[in-house]
């Protein structure tokens, strides 16, 4: 499975590889968006890693579900559309005048952890 790099709502347009974050015109958090896809399963959990080895990053967010329960006595569960999670500012400020790799990275019940194509984060202050 091959899915698409994140997406920076708050650089709308930015290229799909890389991307320049300049730290002062950020308030607390880089919001990222994780593209919506039919091949992402309703029953894994989602979250972010910065660093340029996906098997052990230098920093990852909180998971969040990928789907919600539409009927809970019958077990239906719907992918959600438009996740969105956040890196804390500091966070960023780390990377300051490097460059880093962001991806989006999936948890499933039988730790299969597929990831995202990187998106390259200039980070500048």
């Amino acid at each position: 499975m091959t899915f698409a790099p994140p997406v920076l709502p708050q650089l709308p347009g930015h290229e799909p590889e890389k991307v320049t974050v300049t730290l002062s015109s950020l308030n607390d958090t880089l919001n990222v968006l994780i593209p919506d896809s039919d091949e992402i399963p309703p029953d894994w959990t989602v979250y972010l890693i910065l660093g340029a080895d996906a098997e052990y990053p230098e920093w990852d967010s909180h998971d969040v579900p990928t789907g919600i329960w539409d009927d809970p006595i019958d077990d239906a569960i719907t992918t959600r559309k438009g996740i969105e999670l956040e890196i804390p500012k500091a966070e960023l400020e780390k990377y300051k005048n490097r460059a880093v790799e962001l991806r989006y990275k999936f948890l499933d019940e039988s730790s299969f952890e597929p990831c995202s194509e990187p998106l390259l984060l200039h980070i500048e202050a």
